[in-house]
């Protein structure tokens, strides 16, 4: 019983709702250096304002939409649940969560200042809005496991965006190593409550963590976006 209400806590704080924001968090709180002399290809050292502006236009479009978006659903009876556990459930909240993505990537690609368009947060939105992608295709025929795909894809994502920093002034060792740790040993309890509490199979789960970390993990490292 405790261990049953364990893994459904960390299920709900760790839901893939939450992890753009997070991500995001720690993208701009956790210091790093730049390769390069130019102090703003470190995320730490962008300007409050900008972190700030960066911060709601993130929770609006990838937290607070969607969440509404969800709740507007479920009260129509367009889904059954709002953990959406059966598949049919997933398809109109996956189109309408992407097209939200899509909107973030696009509004901060295009319509903020040039210094503020990191390569690494401009992958991480990109990245996100390819494993909503992949997930909504995959979701026609195998009910992959978005927990998994959200928390890894969090891991990949402080991977991939370590490996192009400098460790701050104050760390030694690789960058922000203990961090990364940290999210990983968080990332395998959360797939291991998603098996534990039956809300997925194995193969689904290893599907999430896959997509969810190699797309993250390439996108941010790479900056790859269009």
């Amino acid at each position: 019983m405790i261990a049953r209400q364990f893994f459904k806590t960390l299920s709900y704080l760790f839901h893939p709702i939450f992890m753009p924001l997070l991500g995001m968090y720690f993208l701009f709180s956790l210091e790093t250096r730049p390769l390069s002399y130019y102090r703003l290809d470190a995320l730490y050292y962008f300007a409050p304002e900008a972190k700030k502006f960066l911060y709601i236009v993130i929770g609006i479009l990838t937290l607070v939409a969607p969440l509404l978006s969800l709740i507007i659903m479920y009260y129509n009876k367009m889904i059954s649940s709002l953990s959406l556990e059966k598949r049919e459930d997933r398809i109109y909240p996956f189109i309408l969560v992407s097209f939200y993505y899509l909107l973030a990537y696009f509004f901060v690609r295009y319509r903020v200042p040039p210094d503020w368009q990191h390569p690494g947060m401009l992958g991480a939105l990109f990245g996100m809005l390819l494993v909503f992608a992949i997930s909504f295709i995959a979701n026609f025929y195998i009910k992959i496991s978005i927990h998994a795909a959200g928390i890894f894809g969090l891991a990949g994502t402080l991977l991939g965006y370590s490996q192009t920093q400098l460790p701050g002034f104050a760390q030694e060792g690789p960058t922000n190593l203990y961090v990364i740790l940290y999210v990983f040993l968080v990332a395998g309890l959360v797939c291991g409550g998603r098996l534990y509490l039956k809300a997925h199979k194995l193969s689904e789960v290893l599907l999430g963590m896959l997509v969810g970390f190699s797309v993250m993990y390439t996108s941010v490292k790479f900056g790859l976006f269009i």
